[in-house]
Parts: structure tokens; sequence; C-alpha cells
């Protein structure tokens, strides 16, 4: 396996963020305006509101990217993850996970939510691997395309904060 660098996220890196993001959408779902609204604004969507971008490295070419996104105190979303085709069964997928839940845990947050679709099988045994249980309470405005929703406790102590 080759290493992968996970990089943060810099005005360079965002158009990496964007095609990406674009390619697997349009793969699996199409594109609507509300994925266009994130990516193309993505610095202010996210960045500035307090989440993180994180980028896939392997050799000298950004191959994934993963958004972490803020929404209420202690609650941050698992957003965008997606690795290039040509690079996808060589576990960067996981790698970069293992990072968002780790920047989450730097932001002392006590849960990382995210919604997916049974289309997308990989992702969702990955993510259970990854400790993710079901869960319908936490995110209050569902996408539309997704039609499963997880949650990973992060903090034990939490007391529903």
């Amino acid at each position: 396996m080759k290493k992968v660098e996970i990089l943060p996220y810099s005005t360079e890196l965002g158009e990496h963020f964007k095609s990406i993001s674009y390619e697997w959408l349009d793969r699996y779902f199409g594109i609507d305006d509300v994925d266009r609204e994130v990516l193309e604004n993505h610095k202010a969507n996210i960045i500035d509101k307090g989440g993180r971008i994180l980028f896939a490295k392997v050799d000298d070419e950004i191959v994934g990217t993963c958004a972490l996104i803020k929404h209420e105190k202690g609650i941050y979303e698992l957003a965008k993850m997606g690795v290039r085709e040509a690079h996808q069964g060589q576990k960067i997928g996981e790698t970069l996970a293992k990072a968002v839940i780790e920047e989450a845990r730097g932001l002392n947050a006590n849960y990382v939510v995210l919604e997916s679709s049974e289309k997308l099988e990989v992702a969702l045994k990955l993510y259970e691997k990854l400790g993710f249980k079901e869960d319908k309470h936490l995110i209050k405005e569902p996408f539309s395309r997704c039609n499963v929703q997880l949650m990973l406790k992060l903090n034990e102590n939490e007391a529903g904060n």
C-alpha cells in the first residue's frame, strides 16, 4: 500500500475538494443545488464556520478529500468524503475518515454524524468498522438522497448536551 499523507485545507487545495466531490456525486446521485452551494462556497460554508476539510495525497497527487462540518455545539458532520475512482480500494477513505474523527476529537466534539445511502455499501461497511451506529435524532434536516443516518459518540461522559 502506498503512503497516504493527510493535508489540511488550504486555498490552493480547494479545487480538489470540488472536483473530487463532483466526480463521486455525479457518478452515484447527480448534483443538486445544495451540493453546488456547499462545494462552490466551501470556505464560507465549512471552513469559516469552524469546520475542516482534509485531503489525502499519494505521491504528488491529491486523491481524496473529506469535510468535517460544524453543526451545533459538540456535533460535527463527516461529509463529502470521496476518493478518486483510480485510487479506491487502497484504504484511503479509511485513512481520511480516521483523520476527520481525530480532527473532531481535537475540536472537543461529542458526536460525529453523517448521512449516507444504502447504495454506498463499501462506505457503510467502513463507517460500521469505525464505530458509527444508526441514529436518526442528531441530523435535523435529512438530505433527500440519504436514507441512512449514522452517529459516532466520541465523549462517553456526554449527557446529551
